[in-house]
């Protein structure tokens, strides 16, 4: 009996690629992973009410959100429970120059090409896709960000109302780039 390898290669691809579109196990929805040092978005951004571009000053300029040095942690808890464990963690970390090795928790495949800059000019706000974060005690990734998820989306079909009446004009203006949409869809704007 021959097997032809070539078959089962184009196989095996489209059932790990068909597989990301599918099935919702895949898009890591409600991940929330155990961090090495424990920290608290609805204490530090809801109740303290610390922006978001305090800790994630990239994001603007920047393919990706980042996460800040221990520097950023450090302009306040130097002062602000500096006697508290975790602190410490922090403070002996920089001491040593070791980063703190934080577990992501949104992520996309390598092949998918996301920058965070071109969403927020578009006036997407980091609720839009991460979730009302003021409120998590523990981050989650609340969105499937899969492709179907993301498409939507650029399609118009969940863009926020507010992004929807500030550029749908502009993206009819632009009908025969964006075929109606209000955001590009061609695979290149993703997968270049």
């Amino acid at each position: 009996m021959i097997f032809n390898l070539g078959i089962f290669t184009q196989l095996g691809i489209a059932v790990a690629f068909g597989s990301t579109w599918f099935l919702p196990s895949v898009s890591n929805q409600g991940y929330s992973p155990e961090q090495p040092i424990p920290f608290n978005h609805k204490q530090h951004a809801g109740e303290n009410k610390i922006e978001c571009l305090y800790c994630h000053a990239d994001v603007e300029r920047s393919r990706h959100a980042s996460v800040p040095s221990i520097n950023v942690c450090m302009n306040c808890h130097l002062v602000v429970q500096a006697a508290s464990p975790h602190i410490q963690k922090l403070r002996d970390a920089l001491a040593q120059g070791k980063p703190i090795q934080w577990v992501r928790v949104h992520e996309l495949a390598d092949y998918v090409y996301f920058t965070h800059k071109r969403h927020i000019a578009r006036g997407l706000a980091c609720e839009d896709c991460h979730g009302d974060v003021k409120k998590m005690d523990k981050i989650e990734q609340v969105a499937p960000l899969t492709m179907g998820w993301c498409m939507d989306c650029h399609r118009g079909k969940t863009t926020p109302k507010r992004i929807l009446s500030k550029y749908y004009s502009e993206a009819a203006e632009l009908n025969g780039h964006m075929n109606g949409s209000v955001a590009p869809t061609s695979c290149t704007t993703c997968h270049n």
